[in-house]
């Protein structure tokens, strides 16, 4: 089985996939097993960080994510530390680790500790062993070079400037090209392949957590401390193409992910420009990327009809030099003017469609009610006890990870065996455990899908639950979070035991998500029981359990209601009883599938 990316420098509460998933198919077969993690993780940001160093006397240079300090492995000034999470890496000698094994040597610096140099490194080996069939693009004939652009529909790109990619290469065939990704410009951690015959087909190595990133200089001054950031190989062609005084990154995972572990190596750049594509991901994810890299650095390339992706507007004709300069800076001051932010305007307004959100597959009518499901929203979902809220919003929530967005889900009613065990049989669309045989395979596809699990269970503190969120919105660029149910998180804390009402603690648990949901640009879906209620009665906003304040901070209410026909059988739908960005209301019916533990519409017309 594949190894899990390493989910300890995010939270003690977040579950390593591979444990999870044979605890998964153990949990299939009707047998039960206990999840632990053992982890310590600073809990205060930098100061933490920082507070340490100085207990100990170590001399370190503030940087904008990380905290750069000698190497006591190697002696080298290049060991990193991630001011919010405390995982460090040395760019030098490649020891990493989490901050529980950074405590352990510092605290115990005269005894040996071994701080391995992981696997994710391995990649090398794989492109050294590909290496002796590869040639430097640089060191091709001219008609070869000129033959390779063709394939890839960029003719008019001058080689002389593109043969200062470091690390670009092509196979004997001149079917593929490679890329190098690098660790603070040092060392070879992984590379991205594109296909020649079809410029989509690009793969990067390793494909789940890849370090390093592909870097250009600039052409007019090696000085510069200003970078073009895309999340594309051949919009990095594009621009190298082109005379700029900026350097040239390329992401390795493109817009899906930002992985703490490459933030060193944009540690130079005091000006950063995040160009990416002008659909709804694209957009959403620059602004979550700006967070991670430090918003007063980042400015943004707004996505409009004339500010396309740097491959289309190269293609398109546009002046790429003229595109850069309409870069805005991703934080504005508290009080602003409407030219501040006239070009946002504009760009929502052309991209009146992409803004409504990410489309359902498996719901269209809920995209004819909703819009899309949208980033910085609060959303309320209730319904009667056995109605099926935590069958519906996972394949809910399913439907968006399968789209890519990375997905954090809070299961406190369940356990997390069992919730997963729902969501793989909707993923499979047919029942799992009649055919184990499947399992590997399918483990396997689930597996790769942007899913996160807290290791939560029953009654928890709402600062600890906070804690852990917020981490994992930071290293894994989480885009939505469901917490199932906020009931199961009142009552507990020191501030809530001095005789305070539940009405009031549900208030605080409600208000904390929706400042959260804003600030960090993640969509949080809240399910709630409403209050006890006459069976025959429809549910309505009111029934929701606790105060206003719930109704009225949240975005979206959904509903889902039982109807007792004549003939006694039950038949459910779900309500749109609040919808804050357009308005729409509605209802949306629900039919059961058992073998597929599915509520999907798509074959409804």
């Amino acid at each position: 089985m594949k190894l899990y990316r390493s989910i300890k420098s995010c939270s003690k509460f977040l579950i390593p996939r591979e444990l999870f998933k044979q605890k998964l198919y153990f949990s299939i077969q009707n047998q039960t097993s206990k999840i632990s993690s053992s982890d310590d993780r600073p809990t205060s940001g930098d100061l933490f960080v920082s507070k340490l160093l100085d207990s100990l006397k170590i001399p370190y240079k503030n940087q904008f994510t990380c905290l750069l300090i000698r190497c006591s492995f190697c002696n080298n000034t290049s060991l990193y530390i991630n001011k919010i999470t405390g995982w460090f890496i040395c760019t030098h000698c490649l020891r990493c680790g989490d901050w529980s094994i950074f405590k352990s040597y510092t605290n115990k610096h005269n005894e040996k500790i071994c701080v391995p140099t992981p696997k994710n490194f391995e990649a090398v080996k794989d492109f050294k062993n590909k290496a002796d069939s590869l040639i430097n693009f640089k060191l091709l004939k001219t008609s070869s070079k000129k033959s390779i652009l063709k394939s890839l529909n960029m003719e008019d790109l001058k080689l002389q400037y593109l043969d200062r990619i470091p690390g670009l290469y092509v196979n004997s065939e001149n079917s593929s090209l490679y890329l190098t990704m690098m660790l603070d410009n040092k060392t070879i951690v992984g590379y991205k392949e594109i296909k020649l015959e079809n410029s989509l087909n690009q793969n990067t190595v390793p494909d789940d957590c890849c370090w390093g990133i592909a870097q250009v200089p600039p052409l007019t001054s090696n000085h510069s401390q200003s970078a073009i950031i895309v999340d594309d190989f051949k919009h990095l062609l594009v621009l190298a193409g082109h005379q700029s005084s900026h350097h040239i990154i390329c992401l390795p995972h493109g817009v899906r992910k930002l992985p703490q572990e490459l933030l060193p190596s944009l540690e130079y750049f005091n000006r950063l420009i995040l160009w990416f594509g002008n659909d709804q991901i694209a957009w959403n994810s620059a602004r979550t990327f700006a967070k991670k890299l430090i918003e007063s650095r980042c400015y943004f390339i707004r996505p409009t009809d004339d500010q396309p992706s740097p491959y289309l507007a190269y293609k398109l004709g546009l002046n790429i030099e003229k595109i850069l300069k309409t870069a805005d800076k991703m934080v504005h001051p508290s009080i602003i003017q409407f030219s501040t932010i006239r070009n946002e305007v504009f760009a929502e307004l052309q991209n009146h469609d992409k803004t409504l959100g990410m489309k359902w597959t498996k719901f269209p009518a809920l995209n004819k009610i909703i819009g899309g499901h949208r980033r910085g929203e609060l959303t309320l979902l209730t319904g009667p006890t056995g109605s099926g809220k935590t069958t519906f919003i996972s394949e809910y929530s399913l439907d968006l990870a399968e789209q890519g967005l990375p997905t954090l889900w809070g299961s406190f009613e369940i356990r997390n065996q069992r919730l997963a065990k729902i969501m793989l049989q909707q993923f499979a669309k047919e029942p799992v455990h009649l055919n184990l045989d499947l399992f590997d395979n399918l483990a396997d596809q689930f597996e790769k899908l942007p899913l996160y699990f807290l290791t939560f269970h029953g009654p928890q503190p709402l600062n600890m639950v906070m804690d852990a969120v917020m981490n994992a919105v930071y290293v894994y660029d989480i885009g939505h979070v469901i917490i199932d149910n906020v009931q199961f998180m009142m009552g507990i804390g020191a501030k809530y035991d001095m005789g305070s009402e539940r009405f009031w603690q549900q208030d605080s648990i409600i208000a904390e998500f929706r400042r959260f949901a804003t600030y960090s640009n993640c969509h949080v879906t809240l399910v709630m029981h409403p209050r006890k209620e006459k069976d025959v009665e429809q549910l309505s906003i009111s029934s929701i359990f606790g105060t206003a304040k719930a109704t009225q901070e949240a975005d979206n209410i959904l509903i889902i209601q039982n109807k007792v026909m004549e003939s006694l059988q039950i038949k459910k739908y779900l309500q749109i009883s609040k919808n804050r960005y357009s308005g729409n209301l509605g209802v949306m019916s629900l039919e059961f599938n058992k073998q597929s533990l599915s509520f999907s519409q798509q074959n409804d017309k």
